[in-house]
């Protein structure tokens, strides 16, 4: 059993908190309030299952699908996270979700996609210098 380290437990809480964060507002969505879609399908829906997939990624003990689960739900959530906050950023707002509550354009609250990026960005760091660095570690020691 490896030991747990603070990145590890960094790691857990920014996941925890992206897969929360992702699940109230698929919860919100559900009860009416409008997010925004890809497709046919809720955006906070497809980033609350990316986040899951990270957290499969962390649990899973098999390094191979580990990386390809985080790999993908890392990068479904990167690709929404930046590419919302370009548009929000260049529409002038009203476009993420904000913290203030609102689904939409709440005045003076923080874009979600604004903090989703930023989480999204220590994850990887703590990832790649937590599982993954001790996933190599291991296969080189083979």
């Amino acid at each position: 059993m490896p030991k747990i380290t603070f990145v590890d437990i960094a790691l857990w809480i920014l996941v925890a908190a992206g897969f929360v964060g992702g699940l109230n507002l698929s919860i919100i969505n559900f009860k009416g309030v409008p997010c925004p879609h890809l497709g046919f399908v809720p955006v906070c829906y497809v980033v609350t299952a990316a986040y899951a997939l990270m957290i499969v990624a962390i649990i899973i003990r098999h390094n191979g699908i580990k990386h390809y689960c985080f790999a993908a739900g890392w990068g479904t959530a990167f690709v929404i996270a930046l590419l919302a906050s370009i548009a929000e950023f260049f529409a002038g707002g009203g476009v993420c979700p904000t913290s203030g509550g609102s689904v939409r354009g709440a005045g003076g609250s923080t874009p979600l996609c604004y903090i989703s990026l930023a989480m999204l960005v220590a994850i990887l760091v703590l990832f790649l210098f937590g599982p993954y660095r001790r996933a190599c570690a291991l296969e080189n020691e083979n």
